[in-house]
């Protein structure tokens, strides 16, 4: 009986609650200091500060109630998985003062403010919907139906909606389902990136799975559910949309832990890989094993434009299996696979690869261990067949005098280069010296180079100066 009310007492802990009058006491201050501000501060008479206050302290009031029986972040140690009461009134008090302080300046701003940006905004809005700003917030229902008013209009036609860093409850992503509803016929790209933070995995899974779902009833082209850290259970939570949407052309999942089974689980899943143009899935942890499944999408991506598997920790086996899946198509303009161990096979297997991308403007290997041999071949590939190339990145990748003579003939060639970066290799000044001079007989329209920390002493550090 003591360990059944013990447990009451402490789920009846866990419930933010503060004296109406408090409340009131804090909106009227508010009130108070936003008329202040704007009079003594700017000139200006703001209008509407008690509803502005009251919409300040609802959220803060919501920041710390959420919080109370939500999320354990920032909790005091040794509170035995509960928030003391002090606790959430420091956070309700904090949120209150930080959403204040950003109204003040908002109001400022606007008072102030006479180039006529608004209307420009508004006009922008039309198109896209951000929720995205250094405030974080949970949201509840109530707050997601105020903050989604624009979307849940009669009329609205957005094309783009980001609701990231904001953390959506159940409730609050089922009003979601309604503000999609009600622009399904416009709604193309979707920007779920960083939805669930601080949501226990249950109820994270959940709200990813409404929120995907909501999606069902438009067109959808665009998918970003990066930053949600979630997993082969969040690949999962994502079913529905993966495979109801035949036309999604780009597709992120950055920073998602995606492992060898989530990865397995995004080849399954997809209904049309070969509609996609863009994807990006780095900082992962996807390794060799992984990269696998990712190859074997790519073979059935063959428009593929813009690849980034950057931090995936694959290696050599992972790099060759990628060279594979990327040959097939040969219109790749972007590819991005920094910080992992590609190493010379790798190297040598992708720059065959290369040779088939005429299109290709940006190539960035930094920190992929190349070598001279490989970073050689990678150089005079793409020197010979991407004639468009504009940004080179082969920082860091061993990059020794052996195979500078290689690199820079290649570079000689590149007529439409503007960024090179060969920073963090061991070429010296006899080796930067003749980057300098390869980049001069190119006449390319360059307007960065980094060739810092190569051992340079005098004549590689004069050479560069004089471009």
């Amino acid at each position: 009986r003591r360990s059944t009310c013990a447990r009451r007492r402490r789920s009846a802990a866990m419930v933010f609650t503060i004296a109406p009058t408090q409340r009131e006491d804090l909106v009227a201050r508010m009130d108070d200091h936003l008329a202040a501000i704007g009079f003594h501060h700017f000139g200006q008479t703001f209008s509407n500060t008690r509803q502005k206050a009251e919409e300040i302290e609802t959220r803060a009031f919501g920041v710390a109630e959420v919080a109370s029986s939500t999320t354990k972040e920032s909790w005091s140690a040794g509170t035995g998985g509960e928030r003391p009461m002090i606790e959430l009134v420091r956070l309700y008090v904090k949120k209150a003062a930080e959403l204040l302080q950003a109204e003040a300046m908002r109001g400022g701003e606007a008072a102030t403010d006479t180039s006529g940006r608004e209307g420009a905004d508004a006009e922008a809005d039309t198109e896209c919907f951000d929720l995205s700003s250094r405030d974080r917030e949970f949201y509840t229902r109530q707050r997601a139906e105020q903050i989604l008013a624009p979307l849940l209009a009669k009329g609205a036609s957005f094309s783009k909606v980001k609701l990231s860093t904001k953390s959506w409850g159940i409730d609050a992503a089922n009003v979601v389902t309604k503000a999609f509803a009600n622009i399904a016929s416009t709604l193309r790209e979707v920007d779920l990136s960083d939805v669930i933070a601080g949501r226990p995995e249950d109820e994270a899974m959940k709200v990813m799975q409404v929120i995907t779902e909501a999606t069902l009833g438009a067109n959808i082209t665009s998918v970003d559910v990066s930053d949600n850290a979630f997993g082969e259970k969040g690949v999962r939570a994502c079913t529905a949309m993966l495979q109801h949407h035949k036309g999604i052309e780009s597709l992120s999942f950055i920073n998602n832990g995606i492992s060898e089974q989530a990865a397995g689980a995004i080849l399954e899943l997809l209904a049309c890989p070969q509609a996609l143009k863009k994807f990006h899935l780095d900082k992962n942890m996807t390794g060799d094993e992984g990269t696998v499944h990712i190859a074997k999408l790519l073979e059935k991506a063959p428009g593929m434009e813009d690849f980034k598997m950057a931090g995936s920790r694959f290696t050599s086996d992972g790099a060759v299996m990628l060279a594979k899946g990327l040959s097939v198509g040969s219109s790749l303009v972007k590819l991005d696979l920094t910080d992992n161990n590609v190493n010379e096979e790798g190297g040598i297997a992708l720059a065959g690869m290369l040779f088939k991308q005429p299109r290709l403007r940006h190539l960035n290997f930094e920190a992929t261990s190349l070598g001279p041999g490989a970073a050689g071949a990678v150089a005079g590939a793409v020197a010979a067949a991407c004639p468009q190339l504009e940004y080179l990145n082969l920082s860091c990748c061993d990059i020794t005098l052996e195979g500078i003579a290689q690199v820079a003939k290649a570079i000689s060639t590149m007529k439409n280069l503007k960024v090179l970066k060969i920073a963090e290799n061991e070429l010296g000044d006899f080796g930067v010296a003749q980057i300098c001079m390869a980049l001069k007989m190119s006449g390319c329209p360059l307007v960065e180079l980094d060739v810092s920390t190569n051992e340079l002493v005098q004549a590689g550090a004069v050479a560069a100066p004089r471009l």
